[in-house]
């Protein structure tokens, strides 16, 4: 049989890394001024409300201000130094033709439609160095069998599918043998310089992985958009810093390890559907190290309908609540270094926001429904004090990253019931299942997956209404009603898109999107982990 044509090179890597900007700096310092200030007026007894609803606003603002500001630290030790002399030298000799070690390039599959596949094998195939691809089908799907046969690469599966990605990964590791593996997710496609890109960082026998950006390109709808915004945010402001502290983790994708670190641990962490970031944690302990690429050597698809990203978000949330409470970070000899124990904690403090946003979704509903407010301030002490503060939030972002885009507001808060679900989950022993985020089969529409955000929309356009017709003190009840009109503007925004399924124009297959054509924009709250919070936050102020 003949092979299928090589694929053509592609256009040039996208850096997703921007030097700090000396604005950022300043911002930051004015956003920490400004987070002073706004908890002071939140302590202050004077403006204290009822006892039970005022001690809920400062542990929502509390734990805000605490991520806040963790995340700043993680920006302002953004990693601006160039590649070490000894990585530059390694590629170019590997350009010249010195001899590479075996490299094994695992693609995991489990139930993606087969085109998407198809498409990242070619695209693995094609790497530069010398390479053995692997098809790891957890699915046992023949048609990828007949799909990689045609490629003319290996395939490979397993009895039983136990530990879900993880176990398929093992179960590949036990039969391969090369001294460095690759990981791809099987809508993740590799641009050809990848191999060359990220082996050279591996020249120190104490690195572990090196971890490359997920990026992605179906900007087709508001949750595709979205989501692929907030991965940005995340690749480009905070994981900079996370490499300068020695705690950049693994994203489950677009990875390259050292088998003999995997060995050290026994292979892919099997504990934890979240098998990224405690494979990371136990090489963290071990005393390996991890490096981050900044360089956009991969691209993948985002979510296109709400069912399928409520799905991701719970998977990468229970993740990140299962290291809060039960990584037990902060045990003494763990091996973690402090920097690495707070930057993990920061990978729970992420989705814990969600609890806060909840909590401040509640409040102008609180006010107009029935009078009670956190806070007894008129409406102008209060927006002198928060306005700052939330501008210079905004601020922060918005320098550093270039801008984003509102789609990612909207997304993150259209996630919060699906965190606060896997914060329970997590606290109940009982972890979402694992299935592939692209993964064929769902229903793209569903009014049933947001009832939890219709019922926040019900409550505030209630509260609106009563508001308006009872109007017992203006100004802070037209306060109110404009928080509770922007909720009821972004969670409708959310119940649309899940009720006509993201009115999805055109899936990125390799014919939407050629593999040596032209780019869309790349998109961004992470991975699986901790990202800035820019969600508005939604704060009735009472007399």
């Amino acid at each position: 049989m003949t092979a299928p044509p090589a694929l053509p090179a592609r256009v040039g890597t996208r850096l997703a890394w921007r030097p700090l900007q000396r604005s950022t700096r300043v911002a930051i310092i004015a956003a920490l001024t400004a987070t002073v200030f706004y908890q002071l007026f939140l302590l202050n007894p004077a403006y204290r409300g009822p006892g039970w609803l005022w001690i809920a606003m400062l542990a929502a603002e509390g734990l805000t201000a605490l991520h806040l500001v963790g995340t700043w630290w993680t920006i302002l030790a953004h990693d601006d130094r160039p590649e070490p002399v000894d990585v530059t030298v390694w590629r170019n000799q590997l350009r010249a033709g010195a001899d590479v070690p075996a490299i094994d390039v695992f693609v995991t599959a489990y139930g993606e439609e087969p085109v998407l596949v198809r498409r990242t094998l070619l695209a693995a195939r094609e790497m530069q160095l010398p390479h053995r691809t692997l098809l790891l089908d957890d699915g046992d799907s023949d048609e990828l069998r007949r799909i990689a046969d045609e490629v003319g690469v290996d395939y490979l599966r397993r009895p039983g599918g136990a530990h879900a990605k993880a176990g398929n990964v093992n179960a590949g590791l036990a039969r391969t043998d090369g001294e460095f593996v690759v990981i791809f997710d099987a809508d993740h496609v590799p641009e050809p310089n990848f191999l060359l890109t990220i082996l050279p960082h591996l020249q120190d026998p104490d690195v572990a992985f090196v971890q490359s950006p997920q990026a992605y390109t179906n900007n087709v709808n508001l949750v595709a958009t979205g989501s692929g915004e907030a991965q940005r945010i995340f690749y480009e402001l905070v994981c900079p810093g996370k490499n300068h502290f020695n705690a950049a983790f693994c994203v489950g994708t677009n990875v390259m390890f050292r088998r003999a670190a995997l060995d050290s641990i026994g292979g892919i962490w099997t504990g934890s559907n979240s098998e990224d970031i405690w494979t990371s944690i136990e090489l963290h302990k071990r005393g390996w190290k991890s490096i981050y690429v900044p360089q956009v050597l991969a691209r993948g698809l985002a979510p296109e309908d709400v069912p399928s990203y409520l799905k991701q978000q719970l998977r990468w949330a229970g993740g990140g609540f299962e290291v809060l409470l039960r990584g037990r970070l902060f045990k003494r000899g763990s091996g973690l270094t402090v920097d690495q124990r707070l930057q993990y904690l920061f990978c729970g403090t992420h989705y814990l926001l969600s609890v806060a946003m909840l909590t401040f979704m509640l409040f102008p509903a609180l006010y107009l429904l029935f009078a009670l407010s956190p806070i007894r301030a008129d409406g102008v002490a209060w927006a002198t004090h928060y306005l700052p503060f939330q501008a210079a939030v905004l601020l922060v972002t918005w320098l550093q990253s270039g801008g984003f885009k509102l789609s990612a507001i909207v997304a993150s808060i259209g996630a919060a019931p699906v965190h606060l679900r896997a914060l329970g989950g997590v606290l109940l022993g009982r972890p979402a299942k694992w299935k592939a985020t692209n993964a064929g089969g769902d229903s793209a529409r569903s009014l049933w997956v947001v009832m939890p955000l219709l019922a926040l929309l019900v409550l505030n356009a209630t509260g609106i209404v009563v508001g308006v017709l009872v109007m017992a003190d203006p100004a802070p009840t037209w306060l109110s009603v404009g928080w509770a009109a922007m909720i009821v503007l972004i969670l409708g925004r959310m119940i649309v898109e899940s009720v006509t399924g993201g009115r999805i124009r055109l899936r990125a297959t390799p014919a939407a999107v050629p593999p040596g054509g032209p780019r869309p924009p790349v998109g961004g709250l992470p991975s699986a982990e901790g990202q800035p919070a820019t969600q508005p936050q939604p704060v009735a102020a009472a007399a």
